[in-house]
């Protein structure tokens, strides 16, 4: 028999979360002492201490409450996929998925995927988190996020990984440039010339790991976390980039045009991926935000950016 109750777990999650007390009540709509109580009698029958409790400061987890918290995220998510499978009818999804996305993935994709989703599923919340490589990994290790769209570069080997889409880099050139008579092009050709850098990560050790595959070193003259900036740099002609995605327009934000040609160089292609953790549990909702992204961008449907041609 289970000691522990689904309310207390709640508590526990909320105060975690908002370092008070006084705030997991609110958000439960109970008085503050019922929550008090709650929380110390979930901690006897643990035998644990999950909170450091500071006169006026809130509350703190200790190492138990740190390692318990994504246990206890996942067990109300299957508590609440428990209850939406006994009260919907048919098919029809509710609650809410909290979804996680690299910074420099999501103005390229998520929109079309929270469109679609939201057609599909409108009783379901999506909560977006767009975040850099780092706190979306983090997210997904504390239970915070349930599933990432990621780039599959420098992932750990122990997430669950579904294959989305994979897509080739292509030289982005700036208008006028001298190889734009070429149907691909060589990094060979452009070593001589300013590189403009996509330095956020996983992008940085991607990129550059395509000029190490060629057994060349580019000549980095810019370098910026920005998708955009880098595009902007390139068409007012401060160098050429490599990148893979490509949106519908080929004008930067400043209104002058770049242009896009494969790369005859044999690289490796990127691969973007949902990602979950390893203790995570496949729900409903989960499942159907897969099944969107694989739709949308694998090939089978129409993809919001395109390959370069």
């Amino acid at each position: 028999m289970l000691k522990v109750s689904l309310r207390q777990l709640g508590y526990f999650v909320n105060a975690a979360e908002t370092g008070s007390i006084a705030e997991a009540a609110r958000m439960a709509n109970v008085a503050q002492p019922s929550v008090s109580w709650a929380i110390l009698k979930m901690e006897e029958l643990l035998d644990l201490e999950l909170f450091v409790r500071q006169h006026a400061k809130g509350v703190s987890l200790t190492a138990a409450g740190h390692r318990l918290l994504p246990q206890a995220r996942s067990l109300l998510r299957m508590a609440e996929e428990f209850e939406t499978l006994a009260r919907v009818e048919g098919h029809e999804l509710t609650g809410t998925l909290t979804v996680g996305c690299y910074s420099t993935l999501a103005p390229a994709y998520m929109p079309r995927i929270i469109a679609e989703f939201a057609r599909q599923y409108p009783k379901v919340q999506l909560l977006i988190h767009e975040d850099t490589v780092d706190d979306i990994l983090e997210k997904l290790k504390s239970g915070e996020v349930e599933v990432a769209l990621a780039y599959d570069v420098d992932l750990p080997d122990e997430l669950l990984k579904l294959r989305v889409q994979v897509a080739p880099p292509h030289a982005v050139l700036p208008d006028g440039h001298r190889l734009l008579d070429r149907p691909a092009v060589s990094l060979r050709d452009l070593a001589d010339e300013p590189f403009i850098l996509l330095s956020s990560k996983p992008a940085e050790h991607y990129f550059l790991s395509l000029f190490e595959a060629v057994g060349i070193a580019p000549r980095i003259a810019h370098s910026s976390q920005s998708f955009e900036v880098v595009r902007s740099l390139v068409g007012q002609g401060r160098g050429y980039s490599v990148l893979v995605t490509r949106p519908l327009s080929d004008l930067t934000y400043d209104g002058l045009r770049v242009h896009y040609r494969p790369l005859a160089d044999a690289v490796p292609h990127q691969t973007m991926c949902t990602v979950r953790a390893p203790t995570s549990r496949m729900t409903r909702r989960c499942q159907a935000f897969q099944d969107i992204c694989v739709r949308l961008y694998s090939g089978r449907g129409g993809a919001a950016v395109r390959a370069a041609s």
